[in-house]
């Protein structure tokens, strides 16, 4: 299985501080998709205690796994984000691929493929990174990184998750270390105030099945224990199996989603959830802390498309949306006591606003995420929403929600949300857009993907969730790349020629892949882009355990290469007397001119070749990746850039290109 292999510190932030020295893309954004509010505008959420500058985020899920993308959801506007749900069991299997969504989304993923001691370090030095960028005046606004944890009572008392929590709770020590790690000449740049509660607050994922009497005892374990405020994630089987089925099924036509009337048996039911609620709010009054609910988890569905591995699968994306919806309005009619209320259930920029209106905070997204332009799509959901506080006559969300339900525009916005609550809900589920006949649309893809000269669509970049996959500017050209021989125990050349036609090629990177499957969703042809395109690992013990899939390893700052191709190992080595390339049977010299200067055979294997298209492949390809800032280069510190006073590289004129209108 591709695991996911987190980046060291020092190599993360030299490669960020040099991305600003050279007013390049941060971590693979643009700078155009760095949001920037829109003066004369407050999109601030307050929830009880807690304060972001806007209310939205990624959710839990893939985008919030590695400090890299933590970095780039911020950067595009994010300032609530939602850390990747942890438990005990920190060394799961996830079945691959693990994603499929091509609009409606399914996925087999539930929790943290880390370590716990890696998720707490991946979201600690995100944490730096992020306040490294806001005192350089990249951008701006009250942050919030909210700890999700699961699945029961027994993992949440665990050693590991306590001391994953306390680490990210009062993070003074691991901070200070965090520091002392840098090399000298980035440790000035890491100086700058950096809050040591990288988390005050809890988003807590349940077991389906798990009894109510354990949820509390788990809520009241984090008030307790590690005395943080806690938001439960509520499941849409609390709508009762018929609700669901009629709502689905009926109301929007998903016909071919089929429900798991098992899961909707054991899991918590509706009038116990809001009595265990009631209970809990009572005891956050009692210890001092706040008590939210969020508005939900995926649903349990039975697995029909056969994408991914296993009987059931997580539903997610449109029909979601319509399910959360009406759950939490009939939750709110229920609630004795009037608990905040989150949202996570197919957010996307046509719903933004009204899911905002509705008194919902913070509010996170998922599954739009995946579709192209990916983070990007992250500033086009804040300019709407800020375009629609416009046209109100709104300068603040408050003000938005009161003028939005015809109320005054002073006073407690809270019973004007519950109007507009009760008002979508109705009619969320006769609205088009949640309708199965909008949803069913597959990308279409033709063509077979090769290793090079690709459609050049760019989706597997921007629909990564790990910012695996990046480009390097090679122009196109065509070479002699004679095919090197054996006949009578000596080297033949036979001829033959070697081409490339677009001016740029896509590759990726292995540590930052998982393998789940969302770029070949998106891919225009057919391929996994994950398996065929150019593959570097960061180090040689990933390369190594990688065998035998394809790859690519740069050491010594380019000058010596190995690589992997159809199970043949090759050795490229380039010094000041000339360039060598072996396979283990023939080793050949070239000069400047790409030229062979001479040969051997080092083992004899007669009617072996060794195509000098390798050569050119590796050759063009390292200095490609070496010549520019990503994550394969970013490993040597001679590519970093001294790091500046400070301030933030000119941001460059007119729309991203690659967001959606």
């Amino acid at each position: 299985m591709a695991e996911l292999i987190p980046q060291p510190p020092a190599v993360l932030l030299g490669r960020l501080l040099t991305e600003l020295e050279r007013g390049a893309p941060l971590f693979g954004l643009p700078r155009r998709s760095i949001w920037r509010p829109r003066p004369g505008l407050d999109l601030t959420m307050i929830a009880g205690v807690r304060r972001a500058a806007n209310p939205l985020g990624p959710a839990a899920g893939p985008h919030t796994q590695l400090a890299p993308n933590l970095v780039v959801a911020w950067l595009a506007g994010a300032r609530v984000l939602e850390l990747k749900t942890v438990q005990s069991r920190d060394r799961i299997r996830v079945p691959r691929p693990s994603i499929d969504a091509p609009d409606v989304g399914y996925n087999v993923e539930w929790s943290q493929e880390l370590s716990l001691p890696e998720s707490a370090a991946e979201y600690l030095t995100a944490w730096v990174l992020v306040h490294v960028l806001k005192s350089r005046g990249v951008a701006h606004g009250a942050t919030l990184f909210d700890a999700s944890v699961g699945y029961d009572l027994a993992g949440l008392r665990s050693d590991g998750v306590a001391r994953f929590l306390d680490t990210l709770a009062a993070a003074d020590g691991s901070l200070a270390k965090w520091r002392a790690g840098l090399p000298r000449a980035l440790a000035a740049a890491a100086d700058v105030p950096v809050p040591a509660a990288v988390v005050g607050s809890v988003t807590l994922s349940t077991f389906h099945g798990c009894p109510p009497d354990e949820i509390e005892r788990m809520v009241e374990h984090l008030f307790r224990r590690h005395a943080l405020d806690v938001v439960v994630k509520l499941n849409p089987t609390l709508l009762g199996y018929e609700a669901v089925e009629t709502l689905l099924r009926g109301r929007l036509g998903y016909d071919e989603i089929a429900l798991d009337r098992d899961a909707f048996a054991t899991d918590l039911q509706f009038d116990d959830a809001v009595a265990l609620l009631a209970r809990l709010a009572g005891l956050a009054g009692r210890l001092g802390r706040s008590l939210g609910v969020k508005f939900t988890n995926t649903l349990v569905v039975r697995n029909t498309r056969g994408r991914l591995a296993g009987e059931r699968v997580y539903l997610s994306g449109p029909p979601l949306h319509a399910l959360a919806v009406v759950l939490a309005e009939r939750f709110a009619t229920a609630d004795p006591v009037g608990l905040p209320r989150s949202f996570s259930a197919g957010l996307d920029a046509e719903n933004l606003a009204e899911v905002v209106a509705c008194g919902f905070a913070p509010v996170t997204t998922c599954t739009d995420l995946l579709r192209p332009t990916g983070y990007r799509r992250l500033p086009r959901m804040l300019r709407r929403l800020e375009g629609e506080l416009e046209s109100a006559g709104a300068t603040n969300l408050a003000e938005y929600v009161r003028i939005r339900a015809g109320l005054p525009a002073a006073g407690d916005p809270r019973p004007a949300a519950r109007v507009l609550l009760t008002r979508y809900a109705r009619q969320v589920v006769d609205d088009p857009r949640y309708a199965a006949a909008r949803h069913r649309d597959e990308p279409a893809r033709s063509g077979r993907l090769a290793m090079l000269d690709c459609a050049s669509c760019n989706n597997c970049v921007v629909v990564c969730p790990n910012g695996a996959f990046f480009s390097v500017a090679i122009p196109p050209q065509a070479l002699d790349a004679p095919r090197l021989g054996i006949e009578t125990g000596t080297v033949v050349a036979r001829p033959d020629r070697w081409r490339l036609t677009r001016d740029a090629q896509w590759v990726v990177f292995a540590d930052a892949c998982n393998a789940c499957g969302n770029c070949v969703t998106f891919c225009p042809e057919w391929g996994d882009p994950a398996r065929v395109k150019p593959c570097f690992h960061g180090d040689a013990a990933g390369y190594t355990a990688a065998a035998p899939a394809d790859g690519i390893l740069v050491e010594d700052e380019g000058r010596r290469v190995r690589a992997r191709f159809d199970g043949v190992e090759y050795r490229l080595e380039r010094d000041p007397t000339g360039t060598r390339l072996g396979d283990g049977v023939i080793e050949v010299t070239l000069d400047d001119a790409h030229q062979v200067r001479g040969s051997r055979v080092l083992v004899s294997h007669p009617g072996h070749e060794l195509p000098l298209a390798r050569y050119h492949l590796l050759r063009l390809l390292v200095d490609a990746v070496m010549a520019d800032v990503n994550p394969v280069s970013a490993r040597f510190p001679g590519s970093w850039v001294a790091p500046g006073p400070g301030g933030a590289a000119p941001e460059p004129s007119g729309p991203d290109p690659g967001v959606a209108p």
